[in-house]
Order: structure tokens, then sequence, then C-alpha cells
């Protein structure tokens, strides 16, 4: 049971890490922003967009400074150059995320 606790906790914290030690590109068809997840909950782009974000289940979730709010599938597996597609968690758009470098 202890054993089975563990690996459930290192499977839902290894996205966290992930997340945290680089940034999420969010590619659209306006364009792509860098998103950069810290370790605090909170989260900055290079565009201005700031909120907070956490881990749920297998899903990244967001929610704005300005409010809007809402969870998005994660992969799993994560590494760096990892690219998926999904749906923006606060704008409902279909976008491309993908794992790089945090500079």
């Amino acid at each position: 049971m202890l054993l089975t606790t563990i690996a459930v906790l290192a499977l839902q914290t290894a996205p966290a890490d992930m997340l945290v030690e680089n940034a999420l590109q969010v590619s659209t068809a306006q364009g792509s922003y860098i998103t950069y997840f810290n370790a605090d909950g909170t989260y900055t782009s290079n565009i201005g967009i700031e909120g907070t974000w956490e881990i749920r289940g297998n899903e990244v979730c967001v929610e704005r400074s300005t409010g809007e709010h809402g969870c998005a599938p994660i992969q799993e597996n994560l590494e760096l150059g990892a690219s998926w597609e999904g749906e923006n968690a606060a704008t409902g758009e279909t976008v491309t995320y993908t794992i790089v470098a945090r500079e």
C-alpha cells in the first residue's frame, strides 16, 4: 500500500517538476507565447499573462489573474521537446503545447 502511494505521488509530481524546470510554449493560430510555471503555484508568460496553477490528476489547471480559468490534459512522460494538442484552459481555443528549455 505504501509503495503504491509513493508511486502515485511520484507520477503526479513528475509533470509538475517538468513544467517548473522548463517552460511551456503555447502555439495558437495567432502566434505563440511561453509560459513559465513556478514551484510556488504561480505562473507568468512572455506576453503578460499571469496567475496560479496546479496539477489535478492528469490535467494542468490554471486561473489567470483576470479570472479566466480551466484545466487541460497534460501528456504523460513529459520530456524536453514533447508536444501535444489540447484546449487552452483559459480560452477554449485548440492549441499546441510544447515543452521548451526555460530561459
